[in-house]
């Protein structure tokens, strides 16, 4: 199952994995986990994805908080099932791209992590989301980046940002 640990905005860079260590991170949940992952850090926005078939998250904290003295796991957005954590993934990478400074440093960390795990599943799957999204029917919620609010936006705005970014993000 696809299981998914999320923060964004001004509350992210205690969850920042300095000096390049998210991949060494990377290699830790792999070996917790069914052996995928994909570990994606930038200062205002840390994403963790991996494949488990039973809940990882406790472990993943305490192996997160090694680095942190912090870390307060309350602030993390959790998902698990495909579905769940894709729309979660892109739905907050549109409120977060809304800061574009914090989104291109994001993006340059993502296209690095994607760079050096080519072959990797996750990444796979979320390259796929274009098809996943216009067969989507749910209304989604898109928080704005740095603030707290869940404010809902009609479902055919938020698609529409959904497609365009996921097109310039993946791209």
């Amino acid at each position: 199952m696809l299981r998914y640990i999320h923060i964004q905005g001004k509350e992210a860079p205690s969850f920042y994995f300095r000096d390049k260590t998210a991949q060494h991170f990377k290699s830790l949940i792999q070996s917790l986990g069914d052996g995928s992952s994909l570990v994606i850090s930038s200062l205002y926005r840390t994403d963790v994805l991996y494949t488990a078939e039973k809940d990882l998250s406790e472990k993943i904290f305490k192996l997160w908080a090694l680095q942190e003295e912090t870390f307060e796991e309350a602030r993390l957005k959790l998902r698990a099932g495909r579905d769940e954590v894709l729309e979660l993934f892109f739905t907050s990478l549109v409120s977060f791209s809304s800061v574009y400074k914090w989104y291109d440093i994001y993006l340059n960390e993502f296209r690095h992590a994607c760079s050096i795990d080519q072959n990797n599943p996750i990444l796979k799957d979320l390259k796929l989301c274009e098809q996943y999204l216009q067969e989507s029917h749910q209304t989604v919620a898109r928080p704005i980046a740095g603030a707290n609010s869940d404010d809902l936006l009609p479902r055919k705005e938020v698609f529409e940002d959904l497609v365009k970014h996921i097109n310039d993000f993946l791209n």
